[in-house]
């Protein structure tokens, strides 16, 4: 797949991740390519600037290409260049082993490779055409002067180039698929759950308590849902502000999730609301778990320095087989929380059929 190039604002950390994902495949690669070129520039008796290039290119450009490209703003941009550069150097080095068979396939190859592998197809043709060039101006220097054959040095020279470099791109291709793929179940996570709580949001709760009414009428399972509210929330974030309002959520999300099952689906439903499915269970029950959960927070101290009580209302409602969808399901725990907190607040409420409501204080 091909990369896309970050916007101005993502380049200089992404270029800075870029040139870090590369710095040790090109460490690797270059150091085992010497071996390689180097064996087959021996017989040719190049002078000594070539071998003086040669050690330069392979031990000294990786921590210099690197640490540039960790320097300037435009670090994605610049090292794409890079590989470029080292895309035109491989044609020069196959120049000057006068395209000795073996190992100019073995660089050019892994060059291609590493160039496919960063920026896709249409880079790798950026990378040949920089290998053309580079070939081309090895022309004009060193001459045409073909060696096809790869006497038996070269060939053992080029094994670790041809086998090690291979598996270890492998190894850091994983290493980076691993660290993508628990980035996206991070994300995945992120999207799901409240900031603040770490409970589910509204969004992905609402999906997973439709699906558990879906299932419950299917089966014929009863369910239960439960809707909970703190009492006079804005008067607390009013009176002691709202960093201890945003202690008194997480203290609740805390004892709501120590008072309820592991099956159970909790989520903050917005502001100072949370609401639970309960599967398999009968209202009774539910209003059971839910007068232990208003009697905990009761009974329970809040705020940074534990002196602040505070209460909470709470509408039960089971499932019914009048009621046609999860948004009927909804509204009747929403009108039993309604007359929880009509009738005084801190108290639990159980819808019923006949418009009746049974209340626990």
């Amino acid at each position: 797949m091909m990369a896309e190039t970050p916007s101005s604002a993502q380049s200089a950390p992404v270029g800075r991740r870029f040139a870090r994902r590369v710095y040790p495949a090109r460490i690797l690669g270059l150091g085992l390519g010497f071996f390689a070129v180097g064996a087959a520039l021996i017989p040719l008796s190049h002078g000594f600037w070539v071998w003086f290039l040669l050690i330069m290119y392979a031990f000294a450009w990786p921590h210099i290409a690197y640490l540039y490209a960790t320097r300037v703003s435009d670090s994605f941009a610049t090292g794409k260049r890079q590989l470029l550069f080292d895309s035109f150097c491989g044609g020069l080095w196959v120049a000057a082993m006068a395209c000795n068979l073996l190992p100019s396939a073995v660089v050019l190859t892994m060059l291609s490779m590493n160039n496919m592998a960063t920026s896709g197809v249409r880079f790798f043709g950026w990378g040949v055409l920089a290998q053309i060039a580079g070939l081309l101006l090895g022309v004009a220097i060193f001459g045409w002067h073909p060696q096809w054959d790869s006497s038996l040095t070269v060939i053992v020279a080029s094994l670790p180039f041809l086998v090690v470099h291979p598996l270890a791109v492998g190894m850091m291709a994983y290493s980076f698929a691993t660290r993508l793929h628990e980035q996206k179940n991070s994300l995945k996570l992120l999207s799901r759950t409240d900031g603040l709580t770490g409970l589910y949001n509204r969004r992905y709760w609402q999906l997973r308590a439709a699906e558990e009414f879906d299932r419950s009428r299917r089966q014929g399972n009863p369910a239960s849902l439960i809707m909970l509210d703190i009492d006079h929330f804005k008067e607390i974030n009013d009176q002691y502000g709202h960093s201890i309002g945003d202690d008194v959520l997480e203290t609740l999300s805390y004892l709501l999730q120590i008072n309820l099952r592991s099956i159970d689906i909790l989520g903050r439903y917005g502001g100072e609301e949370f609401a639970v499915v309960l599967p398999e269970t009968y209202a009774k029950r539910a209003q059971d778990i839910a007068e232990r959960v208003r009697l905990a927070v009761a009974s329970d101290r809040f705020g940074e320095k534990q002196t602040l009580h505070c209460t909470i209302s709470l509408g039960v409602a089971e499932i019914s087989a009048t009621m046609k969808d999860f948004d009927a399901w909804l509204n009747a725990a929403d009108k039993a929380l309604y007359d929880a907190k009509a009738a005084g607040r801190n108290r639990t409420c159980v819808y019923r059929e006949s418009n009746a409501t049974e209340m626990n204080s």
